[in-house]
């Protein structure tokens, strides 16, 4: 079987040569075949005929790199290279787009990372790390003392998480995401008052199960289940986790509206377009269906019941 000559094994090699060992005898001391010396020796000597461990490697690895090129899937394939390339945005993971066309997801983060740097900003993540939350309870106090809490939600068939995305000015955005489909519905407000929050339920509601934070901007609950027919429950103080399907969300969004970013400059057109991109791109943790595909669903087998 054909073995690369490693760094080291060459030094030795320099070094048998120049004591004046033979081809065969070079390959006994480094346990290979005396053709892998021959071939070593026709292929990275100098011009002068004599043979340098330091230029055999350089000379070793250009080749290398040369014919990995050669075969790179994405690099030989310009049809390919441009289906990615169109494909790829902040709410379109390389994930899904391997899916799409077949590969491999780490192909094209490779590709990305080896051709392409300029994309790493289309990445979903950008190399940042996820922050990492110690699990504390504290006990409930002001307006959230006769909250319902989320150890006495019950399970139902559709049952959304809610939260605000709050931006260099007042202006903010008020997410709600379906827990099992994914589904989301994002509604631009023009501040983080509870007034604001309740003003918008109350004229496009949703009248299922509810899970928020216990940020101030929930505290007319009551008034939001009197007014839509929701549910309401709160999650406990800093913990994220248990609402972890809306703080992926909000991740998401932030990927196209990063932290300090002016809402008051778009419209709700401009997040609606954003949402329908989020609720019509297959997602892996859905068996590759779309949020709306199993939100319909939901919506089906809810009625039905």
């Amino acid at each position: 079987m054909h073995t690369h000559i490693n760094r080291n094994q060459r030094i030795i090699i320099g070094a048998l040569l120049r004591e004046g060992y033979t081809q065969s005898k070079v390959a006994e001391s480094i346990g290979v075949n005396k053709s892998t010396i021959s071939r070593e020796l026709q292929r990275n000597n100098k011009e002068n005929g004599r043979y340098h461990a330091i230029h055999a490697n350089v000379l070793a690895r250009e080749r290398r790199k040369i014919s990995k090129h050669n075969t790179r899937l994405i690099e030989n394939n310009n049809a390919l290279k441009q289906r990615i390339e169109q494909q790829l945005e902040p709410l379109v993971s390389p994930e899904v787009i391997a899916h799409k066309v077949g590969i491999h997801h780490q192909t094209i983060y490779g590709w990305i990372y080896r051709s392409r740097p300029d994309l790493r900003s289309q990445l979903p993540y950008r190399g940042k790390k996820r922050r990492r939350y110690a699990q504390k309870r504290e006990k409930y106090s002001g307006w959230t003392k006769k909250v319902k809490t989320i150890d006495v939600r019950p399970d139902v068939s559709i049952s959304w998480e809610g939260d605000t995305v709050k931006g260099d000015t007042r202006a903010q955005l008020l997410t709600h995401v379906e827990r099992t489909s994914l589904y989301t519905r994002v509604d631009l407000i023009p501040n983080g008052t509870a007034d604001s929050v309740h003003s918008l339920l109350k004229r496009r509601p949703i009248p299922n199960q509810i899970t928020y934070d216990q940020g101030s901007e929930f505290a007319l609950w009551k008034m939001i289940e009197r007014d839509t027919g929701a549910d309401i429950f709160f999650a406990d103080a800093h913990s994220p986790w248990q609402r972890g399907k809306n703080e992926n969300t909000n991740g998401r969004l932030r990927r196209v509206w990063p932290k300090r970013f002016d809402f008051s400059t778009i419209t709700q057109r401009d997040v609606d377009r954003v949402v329908y991109k989020m609720n019509h791109t297959p997602r892996k943790s859905l068996s590759w269906r779309t949020p709306m595909e199993v939100y319909e669903e939901l919506c089906c087998v809810s009625e039905a019941n």
